[in-house]
């Protein structure tokens, strides 16, 4: 079941040092719920009324932030009339060529952190009856004991998977949800349910985490992710990227927050994710046609008003990012007029509280500069049991160059259909781990309209890579059923599988190979063999560098063999 919002908090914290100082340090504030997830970064869960004064107290501490929502790129579409095979969609349903048939996805491990799996479903088994399942890490069951060095959920093997399959026992884990299980049948689907909905690399293995899922931290109702729990997730993986010392292919089918900028992030703590093997693929994201971003630009001194209108939520996020060196004065004033204080840069990080005494609001706004993952000035403003109606984001130059900035409200999948901004921006409006220079991101395109689908979120063109299928796309579903799917997390499945198609291809390459299982080179062949049409110009805020041409690229990577 859903963990309730308000019983758990979590934080994101950059520390320094020996880690045995830093535990000291911790045990001695009383705080006991940490992982350490690499030498940089560990995550802390803590209670919800946690007083963070308290990190002033931990030299060890460099830099940390308070978790933030994810959500879902997959959208459950209920229409298998209208629905399509992921291969009619991809054009790989009739190839003749024995090169294409015999690629199926060999050796290669697909890592999905998502819902969970239906593992019972016959289509994720093998032709002996085994589970195509590594592993599987449920972080809300307690089965069974959680991984090493983890704090929650229970870890299950294969051995412990089929043990389970040959007692019909669903009792280990389950996709309530039915997101997990679709991202893992459009990749790695065996066809046994059906041989005209078998997924692109039906060789290919999987590693399954299920994502402790969250409920109405914004609007009444609605499921989030946290992003401590898949960084978590994350490292996990990297272990058994180790243990295994096969290619991995780890697909972002949850996506935080949008942004246009991000030249580092908490996922570069994280060395072995720019390895040869480990590829990094993510969905660009579902904002195409939402109205959560706002895009400006001021002058020194000058203010701008910001409208933005707040439904039926209990709980609302705002984050403002500025441009390099530019710093701004944030207020904020609430539907019956009354003015925060003006929150300003000051050399020593503070969190800024208050309260709106006519809508009882309470505000929190945090200012950093620079902020970790872009080198830039980012504030976060945070409002509890906020009141309906417009509000308004004062936003006032305090040292200004290029004047440059982007607001974002959380995903709209997670917030009231009548919050928004006024005056909004579609662009700019990828997923922030999208946006990482390794990371693979992909837009969704419809086959069925032939154009770009409304939701794919669109860049500045730089930013995402390409398009691919996915829109009501047919897949495995919940209880042995089929259901169709659209989203960017949809088109990142279908990557993943044509991905995992091509490594097996270079393996056999020996001379080939070391160079070419990194994300870079991927990506590069990916960009050479899209479809472009000739009335656009490439890269585009939409289609990045095309449509997925899984033929090209392969006929591309044969050319420099």
């Amino acid at each position: 079941m859903p963990i309730l919002n308000s019983e758990i908090r979590s934080y994101n914290i950059i520390f320094t040092g020996k880690k045995e100082r830093l535990i000291q340090s911790l045990q001695e504030n009383n705080l006991t719920q940490y992982i350490f997830l690499n030498d940089l970064l560990m995550v802390l869960y803590v209670e919800a009324n946690f007083n963070e004064n308290i990190f002033n107290n931990i030299n060890q501490i460099v830099w940390w932030e308070r978790s933030y929502a994810m959500s879902s790129l997959i959208n459950i579409t209920n229409n298998l009339l209208q629905g399509v095979p992921v291969r009619q969609a991809t054009d790989m349903a009739y190839m003749g060529n024995n090169l294409y048939n015999s690629l199926e996805g060999r050796g290669t491990v697909i890592a999905i952190i998502d819902s969970g799996i239906d593992y019972l479903n016959q289509d994720f088994l093998n032709e002996d009856g085994s589970s195509k399942i590594l592993y599987l890490w449920d972080q809300e069951s307690n089965y069974k004991s959680p991984p090493e060095g983890m704090l929650f959920g229970s870890e299950f093997t294969r051995d412990e998977i089929n043990e389970a399959i040959s007692n019909n026992n669903g009792d280990l884990s389950r996709d309530e949800i039915g997101t997990g299980t679709v991202t893992a049948s459009i990749a790695v689907s065996q066809g046994k349910n059906n041989i005209n909905y078998k997924g692109i690399a039906p060789k290919a293995e999987l590693i399954v985490v299920k994502l402790r899922s969250y409920i109405s931290l914004f609007k009444e109702g609605r499921i989030n992710y946290q992003n401590t729990d898949f960084l978590v997730a994350i490292s996990y993986i990297i272990k058994k990227f180790k243990e295994i010392n096969r290619p991995i292919i780890l697909n972002f089918t949850v996506g935080t927050t949008s942004g246009r900028d991000i030249s580092q992030a908490l996922l570069n703590t994280f060395e072995e994710l720019y390895q040869s093997g480990f590829i990094l693929v993510s969905g660009a994201g579902n904002q195409g046609n939402t109205d959560i971003h706002y895009s400006g630009n001021i002058s020194n001194g000058e203010s701008v008003d910001i409208d933005f209108q707040v439904g039926d939520d209990k709980n609302l996020n705002i984050i403002i990012d500025g441009y390099k060196v530019d710093k701004f004065e944030i207020a904020l004033i609430s539907p019956f007029g009354e003015i925060s204080p003006t929150i300003s840069y000051a050399p020593n990080f503070s969190l800024h509280t208050g309260k709106f005494n006519l809508e009882n609001v309470t505000y929190s706004i945090s200012y950093s500069y620079p902020w970790i993952s872009t080198g830039s000035m980012q504030v976060s403003i945070n409002l509890k049991n906020v009141y309906s109606g417009i509000w308004t984001l004062r936003i006032t130059g305090q040292n200004v160059i290029n004047g440059e900035f982007n607001a974002y409200l959380p995903n709209k999948n997670l917030i009231s259909d009548n919050t928004r901004f006024i005056d909004s921006d579609s662009n700019s409006t990828i997923t922030r781990y999208g946006l990482l220079r390794e990371v693979i991101t992909i837009g969704t395109y419809n086959t069925k309209s032939n154009i770009i689908w409304i939701g794919s979120s669109k860049g500045p063109a730089e930013t995402l890579d390409m398009v691919a299928p996915g829109v009501d796309i047919i897949s495995n579903y919940l209880d042995n059923t089929f259901n169709t799917a659209t989203g960017t997390g949809v088109s990142s499945s279908v990557v993943c599988g044509v991905i995992a198609l091509l490594i097996e291809f270079v393996t056999n390459q020996t001379e080939f190979y070391r160079l070419s299982i990194y994300s870079e080179p991927i990506k590069t062949y990916l960009m050479l063999g899209a479809t472009q049409k000739p009335i656009y110009t490439y890269p585009n805020t939409s289609y990045g560098y095309g449509i997925l041409n899984y033929q090209n690229t392969l006929q591309r990577i044969s050319e420099n063999l």
